[in-house]
């Protein structure tokens, strides 16, 4: 018996945690949460299926916000199998132009963050290398970082997560030909399994598949990976692609590379 997976949504709102988890197996699952060491809450749930999902009402309401990466213990048990990870307890809407966190307005002042290291090219050499990014960009004033053209490390996340540093998570899509639809099945494998795999982050506050598409793309190749991320995380916004030409998006943005102070009129795609 062991845990496959597990995912975590926070209510803000009702102090709650739920969670499914997929086990494979039979018996119980245990689950136990804390707050620098003051238990928070706790729950048994009967594992009879592939899936076992449950909720906790935490005892306290230690909110997840910008600048203060506030995370919460957890505890899985399943048979011998131990699980020790964290979440944090916040939530994502948009209102309008703004986007909310926890119901603020939270401007993002981000970087673009390449994940590049001159002796290790995409690998980091060190844990503190990946802090020391996340320092500086603090130090310039930013709060968070587009992720770009990389599915980034879990542990740069975890740092993330620990900061209060948001993360726009995104997919290397550099190169490809969006024309081609025979793509579309390659490309959802793995923006799958990086949506899955950094589901919980507290950090990640949207996606972004793709970069900087152009007239020539495959306008279904978009709206498709659209819809699919957001069927996969219902909790996060999407931008369908950053720059360019746009299909259906949740956020409108606009790459602009002229120096100049250009006027533009953007159109209600929704």
């Amino acid at each position: 018996n062991y845990i496959e997976s597990f995912k975590f949504y926070p209510d803000v709102n009702n102090q709650k945690l739920s969670f499914e988890v997929k086990t494979k197996g039979l018996g119980t699952l245990n689950m136990k949460t804390e707050f620098e060491g003051r238990p928070t809450g706790e729950c048994s749930v009967c594992a009879d299926a592939d899936s076992v999902c449950g909720e906790i009402t935490l005892s306290e309401k230690q909110l997840w916000e910008v600048g203060h990466g506030r995370l919460y213990d957890v505890t899985l048990t399943f048979g011998d199998d131990v699980v020790n990870t964290y979440f944090g307890l916040r939530d994502i809407k948009i209102d309008g132009q703004k986007i909310l966190i926890n119901g603020k307005s939270v401007f993002q002042r981000t970087v673009l963050d390449q994940g590049f290291y001159p002796d290790g090219i995409y690998t980091a050499p060190s844990d503190e290398d990946l802090i020391k990014d996340i320092h500086l960009s603090l130090a310039a004033g930013f709060n968070g970082a587009r992720l770009h053209e990389k599915v980034f490390e879990p542990r740069f996340l975890y740092h993330c997560d620990r900061l209060g540093y948001l993360a726009w998570g995104e997919y290397p899509n550099w190169g490809m030909d969006h024309s081609k639809k025979e793509l579309l099945s390659a490309y959802i494998s793995e923006w799958k399994e990086a949506v899955m795999r950094d589901f919980n982050h507290p950090a990640i506050i949207g996606w972004c598949p793709f970069n900087e598409t152009n007239y020539k793309q495959w306008d279904e190749l978009l709206s498709t990976v659209y819809y699919l991320t957001k069927s996969w995380d219902p909790t996060r916004p999407c931008i369908d692609t950053s720059g360019y030409v746009h299909v259906v998006s949740d956020i409108y943005d606009v790459h602009n590379y002229n120096q100049e102070l250009l006027y533009y009129t953007i159109p209600n795609l929704l």
